[in-house]
Parts: structure tokens; sequence; C-alpha cells
């Protein structure tokens, strides 16, 4: 254990001297800057009455949110990139490896140390945002927590499908894998929303598989439900297809599916290190 947690400070000390976490807060802080003076124009709007505004202010929100769980699944498929595929091509890992440690531990302590960064940069995003939307519109999401977990919950997914995919391809190639994975994810979500609302089998069947295949979209569905107040969901009306309105949370079988999910796949990260020459 000792040497996993070594291996996860060199791991945060690494991210840190690439300016990584650097650049990816300067992007939360713009975006957060932006959704300040978004959010006073629109609450302070005249030409909108106070039953608009209410309406708004969530929607935008989610949609703000959204911006921010896709930087949040960019700067963790950054950072976990190449932190194994480069040190792979570079020969790196051959020095660390050398020593008496096990690559296990090797994997397990980059994974841990990536992880811990995700936990921060997420919750401060978070923070940052749900503070500056009270703060210009008095409105604060049902449960702030539940869509920090939840928009965490994403990142790590990514950030341990980066790291498995590292053990066998370039960084760059690992990188554009996991990206695309998550647009893929979220697209297939939309197709499964079109299929629903319009009961094209076809449609829900390539929703489904897509949302099980990898579980990101399922999680961000869960921080947008979070995101709606009650009364925002009990006043829609059905048919509607729209891909920034969730009516339920993800069941607690979709929970632990995507638990399992990830389980298997950092096993699967463990068993292609070990397998994979140096």
């Amino acid at each position: 254990m000792r040497q996993v947690l070594t291996i996860a400070v060199v791991t945060i000390h690494e991210a840190l001297r690439r300016r990584l976490v650097a650049a990816f807060g300067a992007i939360a802080l713009v975006l957060v800057g932006m959704s300040a003076w978004g959010f006073d124009r629109l609450s302070h709007s005249s030409s909108l009455t106070s039953g608009e505004v209410q309406v708004s202010v969530p929607q935008s929100l989610v949609l703000f949110m959204f911006m921010f769980s896709f930087v949040v699944a960019l700067s963790a498929s950054a950072m976990s990139s190449p932190a194994v595929a480069s040190e792979l091509e570079s020969g790196v890992i051959q020095t660390v490896a050398a020593r008496p440690i096990r690559r296990s531990e090797i994997l397990l302590g980059k994974w841990l140390g990536l992880t811990a960064l995700l936990a921060f940069y997420a919750a401060i995003v978070c923070l940052l945002e749900f503070a500056v939307v009270d703060w210009v519109s008095g409105f604060t999401p049902p449960d702030p927590a539940a869509v920090g977990l939840y928009l965490f919950g994403e990142g790590v997914v990514l950030l341990t499908l980066a790291l498995a995919v590292g053990t066998r391809l370039p960084a760059l190639a690992t990188g554009v894998t996991a990206v695309a994975a998550f647009g893929a994810a979220w697209l297939g979500g939309v197709v499964g929303s079109l299929g629903q609302a319009f009961q094209i089998g076809a449609l829900r069947a390539v929703g489904n598989v897509v949302h099980y295949l990898v579980p990101t979209d399922g999680l961000w569905r869960g921080a947008i439900y979070y995101l709606e107040p009650s009364s925002f969901i009990a006043g829609r009306f059905g048919g509607r297809v729209d891909p920034f309105f969730v009516a339920s949370p993800p069941g607690a079988l979709y929970i632990l599916f995507a638990v399992v999910w990830f389980v298997a796949v950092l096993a699967l990260a463990l068993w292609s290190f070990n397998l994979r020459e140096l």
C-alpha cells in the first residue's frame, strides 16, 4: 500500500508539472465567469416574467453543467492518457518496473493519484458554479452533492477506460478513444430519447446498448435529475424530445452496473499492463 501511495503522489506531481490542472482550472474559471454574467442577465431581465425566470434558470444551469461535464471528461482523458502510454513509449516505465514494485502497484498508484486530482477538480468546479448561480439568481439545485458525485463518476469512468486503453495504444490514440467514447455515449442517449419519444424500437435498442456499453451518459442523466427542482419536473409535459431533461434518476441496478463496469475495466487494465512487454 505504501508503494501505491508513493506512485500516487508522484503522479499528482507529474500532472501539476505538466500544468494540466492549471490549464483546466483556467477553463473552469472562464466558464464560471461567463455563467455569472449570463445568469445575472437572465434573472434580472425585464422581458421575462418571474415564472419564466424560474423555469429558465434551471434549464440554463443544466446546459452550463453539461459544458462542465465535458470539461471534467476532457480533463480525465488528458490526465490519464499519457500516464501509462507515454511512459511505455519513452521507456521510462522500464526504470520504475525494474525496482522491487509490482506492475499492479504502479497502475493502481497512477489511478489513485489521478482520481484524487479529478475529485478535487470536480468538487471545486461544482462549488464555484453553484455558489455563483445562487449569488446572482438565488437558485440552488435540489441536491448539489449528488450532482458533483455523478459528474465525478463520469470522469472516473473515462479515466479508468483511458488507463486501460493506454496499456496498448499510444497516448494520442488513447485520448481520442476516451473522448470519442464520451461523445458516442451522449449521442447514444439522444438516440434513445428519440426512440422513446417516437416509439421506434431500433433507436431505443441503440440507446440502451450504448447506455450500458459506456455508462457516462447514464451518470450524466443522474446529474441532470438532481439539478432540476421538483416543480420543474412536475410541470413538464410528455412527448417532448429533450436530451437535457430527465424525469427520474438512475435506478439502483444501473448504479450497481456502473460500479461493476468500473471494476471490470480496472481489472482489464491491470491484466493488460501485466502482460505488456516493456
